[in-house]
């Protein structure tokens, strides 16, 4: 397993001991096998005398929590060691037995902690179980990375809803793709280049369910999985469920994957090509309509129905346009290529969605990306909920 180099000799800075051990510990939650909604990813380490001697990372409900997984390795040595942890020991007990007791108990002399439990019932009260009994806590290490591992189980106030993520991508006058008539063959039609490309990749390891629209899946034929992000160390290593929405069952022409769900509407539960997109592999889910269209409000409440707990929208400006109109969005991915298209695939004529919604949202990240910009929108201030969880 690869792990970073942390100084060890003396004299050491504490802070940046603990920046490099909490890095670690993070590195063990990112690389967790598979997603772990409803819970929170999260990594611990057991550090004594500057090495590491017990790891543990979550992998789902119902399976041990990290700490316990990390002191059980460390056995004996953890009594005078220091506990590293991305998020707040529980004090509370759920499908397993609280933590904080456990770490108490494994006689560690210092916790070092990057995110408090969002959870305001319970927030701080790992914490505070712990300094009670006389064990050193730091708060706050390595918590902005933290929190954005988590940040769909905090948005969602512990998945109360299903997490809504937007991806758009377009050139830099505001055109998705290509006018039709332009485009020589069925295929995706990139303007961004592959460090955007992988980004996605990565993203979409992330969710439980990618979407796009008809439109998407007639003139791109996407695959909508996370192939160039598979093997990656820092992603989970299994595949989103591919989705696509289609109000009247007309796209007969199949999907690139063996199993995927098609939002549909009510109206079409007759539809002759029912039997067809199943026998293709195709899971139906009806929705409600709303204007002759599937209701996107009700496309999230069904996808929760069938234990999808993080989505990504990833359809073209109509889809995109439809969920920003809903209020449904929690953070919006931009990707913008340097490129000029002068005409193209563009918001719905009419359609204000883009920039209004956009006043709801806050600037959390832009960064440059190979040759493109990646920005970051959040419906929550991200720097808000950050201080919150590292008081």
């Amino acid at each position: 397993m690869f792990e970073r180099d942390c100084p060890q000799k003396h004299p050491i800075n504490q802070s940046d001991l603990d920046a490099c051990f909490m890095a670690q510990a993070l590195d063990l939650a990112r690389r967790a096998a598979k997603r772990t909604w409803p819970n929170p990813p999260v990594g611990a380490l057991v550090v004594r005398g500057g090495e590491i001697v017990g790891r543990g990372a979550h992998q789902g409900a119902g399976t041990s929590h990290a700490e316990p997984l990390a002191l059980a390795e460390a056995g004996a040595l953890a009594k005078g060691a220091t506990l590293y942890v991305t998020l707040e020991p529980c004090n509370h007990q759920g499908r397993t037995a609280p933590c904080a007791p456990a770490v108490f108990e494994s006689g560690v002399a210092r916790v070092v902690v990057a995110n408090r439990d969002p959870n305001p019932t319970v927030a701080g009260g790992g914490c505070r179980h712990l300094r009670d009994r006389g064990v050193e806590v730091v708060c706050g290490v390595g918590a902005a990375e933290a929190l954005e591992l988590i940040w769909p189980f905090v948005i969602t106030d512990n998945f109360a809803r299903p997490y809504v993520e937007l991806k758009t991508a377009h050139s830099l006058d505001g055109y998705f793709a290509p006018l039709p008539s332009e485009r020589k063959e069925t295929a995706p039609v990139y303007l961004t280049g592959p460090e955007s490309r992988l980004d996605v990749h990565r993203r979409r390891r992330r969710v439980d369910l990618v979407v796009v629209g008809e439109g998407t899946v007639v003139a791109d034929r996407p695959q909508l999985d996370g192939r160039l992000a598979a093997g990656l160390p820092d992603v989970p290593q299994t595949d989103p469920v591919a989705a696509y929405v289609d109000t009247n069952l007309s796209w007969t022409g199949g999907f690139a994957r063996q199993q995927y769900v098609v939002f549909a509407g009510e109206t079409a539960r007759e539809a002759k090509s029912r039997a067809a997109i199943e026998a293709d592999g195709g899971q139906i889910v009806f929705c409600r309509e709303k204007a002759g269209r599937v209701d996107p409000r009700n496309l999230v409440q069904q996808a929760e129905t069938a234990g999808y707990l993080s989505l990504m929208v990833e359809g073209g400006p109509a889809l995109a346009g439809s969920f920003l109109q809903a209020d449904l969005v929690d953070r919006w991915i931009r990707y913008q290529a340097p490129v000029i298209l002068g005409a193209g695939v563009g918001w719905p004529a009419g359609f204000m969605g883009a920039q209004k919604s956009g006043d709801s949202f806050h600037l959390t990240a832009a960064s440059p990306l190979g040759a493109d910009l990646v920005t970051v929108h959040d419906r929550r201030k991200f720097s808000d909920v950050l201080a919150r969880v590292t008081l």
